[in-house]
């Protein structure tokens, strides 16, 4: 039924102490509907938007972060957690998760730095603002993901998969991934194949290792621990060298800003890609951050992740989903380039 402004009743309220629920509740709405009208959402019509816009005006409603708790006074705002934007992947995630949180009128906040573990002495910077979720990249602490379940604040864990804290999580098959990666060497006639990235200690390395090395001894194809280099933060000439040093002819790289450093050092060295040494790489970024060439790599559907997330995160802070923690886990594929 359409609702005329006479038909409006008129609550005795000054403007500093109308909400946003007085404004739906004397329109008829929802107060979702009328955060839409006031940020220019689709999903409502121009004519509703129009109604509700004259009444904020005339009631003197000035929206603030305070009024987006749209439901038992929690805020809308969420914060995304990731150790740098060195690494292109986070920086399309990143511009993904916001995109889809904004278009479902969430405020995202964005913290970054934190490498290793996300502490207890970290979450006065991620609880600002009277966050409502986090949707993460970096694995918290058993102390600080039981301090972040006592404040109510729900937590996606993004890229990993962990199984001894109390957290949801989204990842990619890292297993299958390596695993792929060490048939498709082998199949480009690879003998001498070796690894450069991560530390095992991280918890995506150990997966993607572990499925590497499955399929090299699958294919009988053997190795040697000095052709598999560990780096953390630490320049990278010193482990390249070494896989020099070792003759190998392919080498699997953590990410795909580690092959393209790689690939600057192979060039350096005198080497050709991929007829002297073949690279593959980890994350697929090329197509939404182009690198001067096209890396072989590890891809996965990344909006269905991030969709995943989100989904699974808003319905954790609306209360639709309870009970356990999920595990969500995406199938992955090799990304042809001319590194391989």
């Amino acid at each position: 039924m359409s609702l005329q402004k006479e038909n409006i009743v008129v609550r005795k309220k000054s403007a500093k102490n109308v909400r946003l629920c007085d404004i739906a509740e004397e329109i008829g709405v929802t107060a979702n509907t009328v955060s839409k009208a006031i940020r220019g959402k689709g999903g409502i019509s121009e004519e509703k938007r129009k109604q509700i816009l004259e009444l904020v005006k005339e009631r003197g409603y000035v929206p603030n972060r305070a009024a987006m708790s749209l439901r038992y006074g929690r805020s809308k705002m969420i914060t995304i957690v990731f150790d740098n934007l060195i690494n292109p992947y986070y920086m399309i995630m990143t511009r993904m998760l916001v995109d889809k949180f904004k278009s479902l009128d969430y405020d995202v906040m964005i913290v970054s730095g934190l490498y290793d573990c996300i502490e207890l002495k970290d979450l006065g910077s991620i609880l600002g603002n009277k966050v409502s979720g986090i949707i993460t990249f970096v694995e918290p602490s058993e102390e600080a993901a039981e301090a972040l379940k006592n404040e109510g604040v729900h937590i996606v864990l993004l890229g990993r998969k962990v199984f001894d804290i109390d957290v949801d999580s989204v990842s990619t098959d890292d297993f299958l991934g390596g695993y792929k990666v060490g048939k498709y060497l082998i199949e480009k006639g690879c003998k001498r194949i070796g690894y450069l990235g991560a530390p095992f200690m991280v918890e995506c390395a150990q997966r993607r290792l572990a499925g590497f090395r499955k399929s090299l001894d699958e294919n009988g194809i053997a190795y040697d621990d000095a052709w598999f280099q560990f780096m953390d933060r630490e320049d990278m000439t010193e482990k390249a060298e070494a896989l020099f040093q070792n003759g190998v002819d392919g080498v699997f790289c953590f990410n795909d800003i580690m092959a393209a450093n790689f690939y600057k050092l192979v060039q350096a060295h005198n080497l050709r890609v991929p007829e002297d040494i073949k690279i593959v790489g980890y994350d697929d970024v090329y197509n939404e951050f182009p690198m001067s060439i096209k890396f072989t790599s590890v891809g996965s559907d990344k909006k269905a992740v991030v969709d995943c997330a989100i989904r699974l995160l808003v319905s954790r802070i609306e209360g639709t989903v309870k009970g356990p923690k999920e595990h969500s886990e995406f199938s992955v594929y090799i990304s042809e380039g001319v590194t391989a």
